[in-house]
């Protein structure tokens, strides 16, 4: 699709397949947390099954879903934001440094909570993380990667190794 500059289509497969937690949560600060979680089966036009309640009782946000982010610490912020990403049921999550302005017993609580929901939903996820001895303690593979010219120059690769 990238090649025939489909990127309509790129965007369809991305918006149903993958699910995204940015290191700073990425919540909208004019939505509540039911919204916010809901947002990407809204765009999808997938019905209200419960779903977001599920979700918002696994992540302990149920007695939250009528606030809005501010009102929340960091750690709830980035439980709802995990919840987003989850709420489409992707079959890819992305999560970039998912607990990064976690205090370490927050980050490893959230982290295997995390896990315990996608192992769950059957998801894949990829998690870019610092804190090796939470990948390492949750059994995570750790794949890490070089970047390096070819002998010639000419060509930029990068290999992953894990």
């Amino acid at each position: 699709h990238w090649q025939h500059a489909r990127r309509n289509k790129l965007g369809d497969l991305r918006s149903r397949h993958i699910g995204y937690v940015m290191q700073t949560g990425g919540l909208l600060p004019y939505l509540t947390v039911r919204e916010n979680m809901n947002l990407s089966r809204f765009v999808l036009g997938m019905p209200d099954d419960g779903t977001i309640d599920d979700l918002a009782k696994e992540l302990g946000l149920t007695r939250h879903l009528g606030l809005k982010p501010a009102a929340l610490s960091t750690g709830e912020r980035q439980r709802v934001a995990i919840g987003r990403a989850l709420a489409h049921k992707p079959s890819i999550v992305i999560a970039d440094e998912p607990t990064a302005s976690l205090d370490p017993f927050a980050a490893e609580k959230i982290m295997s909570l995390f896990i315990g929901l996608v192992e769950e939903l059957n998801i894949t996820v990829i998690v870019a993380s610092h804190a090796w001895r939470h990948i390492k303690r949750l059994g995570l593979r750790r794949l890490a990667h070089q970047t390096r010219r070819t002998n010639d120059g000419k060509l930029t690769e990068t290999v992953v190794t894990g």
